[in-house]
């Protein structure tokens, strides 16, 4: 099996060099920019195609690697080439998009949506962590087993998915990686304005985290709650709140107190009504 990608960016070409080192193989890159086509393209030994006749003459599964709100104009492009289309495989990478705007592809190939859970602020970063990722994939049976195939050639754990709201998960995907930079982005604010040596220290909290991911790994976000909200410590939250002096932070600070009673629900005590009562003051 030859994969082709159209979009050379950070996913698609760690996604590709990963393959080098499989059965399946990266037939090469198509991109607007053509410095980003031969860049992947010499990183996974393969073409830097000019054109997509070439591109999908070349790959038995083509791959829409670019930005989401690219992905329905290049669908309407491989629709210009209908003679060569016949029995392709298609897919996008995304996880907020519908496989409806494949659909047009449809009659002449099959779909999928082949979505890696996965952070990929870099090409370095996607080959490390898309291995023994998660990967969804939704579409027809003989897209899906080429999706599982690739998935499994580089590591990667495959999930078959169908009629799930796509947009709640993707919004689910970005509270568990982009929102959890920016709270500890704020916790990082917090600990600088406390005075701590952060330029020497910048790593402090790092250990905390880790050992908060291992707890919820091993045994569940249940069972790894702590801190003063499950003691129902009043006086702690109290300390906090006066210390905070940024209203965005308290504000963040605020909701998240709630947000941890609401989903952990800590009820029936008037110590939680009473911080209730703080955190929505």
């Amino acid at each position: 099996m030859k994969v082709g990608f159209i979009g050379a960016g950070k996913v698609g070409t760690g996604l590709g060099i990963l393959l080098t080192n499989s059965s399946i193989k990266a037939s090469g890159y198509l991109s607007r920019n053509i410095g980003s086509s031969l860049k992947a393209s010499s990183l996974t030994n393969s073409t830097a195609f000019l054109k997509y006749e070439d591109i999908i003459n070349a790959s038995d599964v083509i791959i829409i690697s670019t930005k989401d709100d690219c992905i329905k104009s290049i669908v309407e492009e491989i629709l210009q080439y209908k003679s060569i289309i016949k029995n392709k495989i298609f897919a996008h990478l995304s996880g907020s998009i519908s496989i409806d705007v494949l659909k047009p592809l449809k009659e002449y190939g099959h779909t999928m949506v082949l979505h890696p859970v996965q952070t990929c602020p870099s090409i370095e970063a996607a080959v490390s962590l898309l291995p023994e990722s998660y990967f969804t994939i939704e579409g027809d049976n003989f897209a899906v087993n080429a999706g599982i195939n690739i998935a499994k050639e580089i590591g990667a754990r495959p999930i078959v998915i169908d009629g799930i709201n796509k947009p709640l998960y993707h919004a689910a995907c970005v509270m568990a990686s982009n929102y959890l930079v920016t709270l500890i982005k704020a916790a990082n604010e917090l600990l600088k304005a406390s005075g701590f040596p952060f330029d020497k220290h910048p790593n402090l909290l790092l250990p905390l985290i880790n050992g908060t991911l291992k707890n919820i790994s091993e045994r569940g976000c249940d069972a790894s709650l702590s801190g003063p909200i499950a003691r129902c410590d009043i006086e702690t939250v109290k300390k906090h709140i006066k210390s905070i002096t940024d209203d965005e932070l308290l504000m963040l600070y605020k909701t998240m107190g709630n947000a941890t009673i609401k989903f952990f629900k800590i009820s029936g005590d008037e110590k939680i009504a009473e911080l209730e009562e703080i955190f929505n003051e």
